[in-house]
């Protein structure tokens, strides 16, 4: 069964009057197609501004607005019971620093709907899964950012998704934080979570995922078995070519 089915997604955001008549392509997505099966660890690679995270924010019901089509385990999104399937956690450190660990985890578990007994209880696994229990009442402020990475994982992980979305989760920590996070994620794959990984790390995904698609100006130029490309980096550079991407 597919996880996630994306079918000609085509979107555009709406561009400030002084960018109007440049004259360049717009399109954050266009006519882009791709399918996770359940239980794929996937990644979805492409240099910035290739239309990763505007993919996620789709997923998430955080964007609408855009033709095609998009269902998650046979449901076409956005539907709101689907949406408690799936784990998100976004690049941008999403957890409020002036909060200990365990109450970031509470208020997002009441967010989620979850009743306070279990509530505890997930708080209590989350927090042994990302490694953070031993400073679970610390004020996150004083956190590493090896640390703020995995609380940011925890709670996406918090209402044992059955589909984990994950934004570049590695991105700036330390390589002890990064192997824990690696080996966190390949038991949740391991159970059976479908777990959709963005980076720019290319080791990072090679490592983890089986199968990749590549998207660059909106387009899907790629989707093929991890195991086919011997070299990612250089793989990568290939299809999208060695042109800066700072714009």
């Amino acid at each position: 069964m597919k996880a996630i089915d994306i079918s000609s997604i085509t979107f555009s955001y709406d561009l400030p009057e002084d960018k109007a008549d440049t004259g360049r392509n717009q399109y954050a997505l266009r006519n882009f197609s791709m399918f996770v099966e359940s239980g794929q660890f996937y990644a979805l690679l492409g240099p910035n501004g290739a239309g990763k995270t505007t993919l996620m924010r789709i997923i998430t019901g955080q964007l609408r607005g855009y033709s095609g089509s998009v269902s998650i385990h046979g449901n076409k999104m956005p539907d709101k019971e689907t949406l408690r399937v799936i784990g998100y956690a976004p690049q941008p450190i999403s957890v409020y620093t002036a909060l200990t660990a365990i109450e970031n985890l509470q208020f997002f578990g009441s967010m989620a709907g979850l009743q306070q007994e279990l509530i505890n209880e997930r708080t209590n696994e989350a927090l042994e899964k990302t490694g953070l229990s031993a400073y679970s009442s610390k004020p996150v402020s004083t956190y590493s950012g090896g640390m703020l990475r995995r609380l940011n994982l925890a709670v996406a992980l918090l209402h044992l998704p059955k589909l984990l979305l994950l934004d570049e989760p590695t991105v700036g920590v330390d390589p002890q934080s990064r192997n824990h996070i690696y080996e966190t994620l390949a038991k949740l794959s391991e159970s059976g979570v479908t777990i959709l990984l963005c980076t720019h790390i290319m080791e990072e995904a090679q490592r983890l995922c089986s199968r990749v698609t590549l998207v660059d100006q909106g387009k899907d130029i790629f989707s093929g078995n991890m195991k086919k490309i011997d070299n990612l980096e250089k793989f990568f550079l290939e299809k999208t070519g060695r042109r800066l991407r700072d714009e």
